[in-house]
């Protein structure tokens, strides 16, 4: 998969997303998409690593002490 097949998934999602909306009024999407993207990402890395928060951090391009405080908060 490239980048593009990302931006494709990405975006045929947020018109699925407008299109369900009905007429009804969206609003903070960015953050609804940045938050849903970034705890399945975070949570698909630790699983593929067994949970180990130095390899994940070490993929994911973070420390350690920032992807501890992102799985709390995603509950991961």
């Amino acid at each position: 998969m490239n980048q593009r097949d990302l931006h494709d998934c990405i975006k045929d999602n947020l018109e699925k997303y407008f299109s369900d909306l009905n007429g009804e009024s969206a609003n903070g999407v960015l953050k609804m998409v940045s938050h849903q993207s970034e705890s399945v990402t975070i949570k698909f890395v630790l699983d593929k690593v067994n949970q180990n928060h130095s390899e994940a951090s070490r993929i994911l391009g973070i420390n350690r002490a920032t992807l501890k405080k992102k799985a709390s908060l995603y509950n991961l």
